[in-house]
């Protein structure tokens, strides 16, 4: 008799874990994992150091567009911005 008691109390016990602890950690699994990706988009543009520097680097410009003011190399017949001759 003690045998099977001791036993349907590990069953019982086995089940209250998986009714009430199955559902948290589902739970908890899936706020983690919303967090995390919500928290990597967001932080990722911000974070990355490729994104600073996309402007070109400074050239030295001789002359400018007499149109737009853009600054215009020296063996450049058409301004990049506008399209003028120059």
């Amino acid at each position: 008799m003690m045998v099977g008691g001791g036993l349907m109390l590990l069953f019982g016990l086995l089940f209250m874990v998986m009714v009430i602890g199955l559902p948290i950690l589902l739970i908890v699994a899936a706020v983690a994992g919303v967090w995390g990706l919500s928290g990597r988009r967001s932080g990722s543009a911000a974070s990355s150091p490729g994104y600073d520097r996309l402007v070109a680097p400074a050239a030295s410009f001789t002359r400018f567009c007499s149109h737009c003011g853009q600054g215009l190399q020296a063996d450049w017949t058409h301004c990049p911005q506008c399209g003028a001759p120059v």
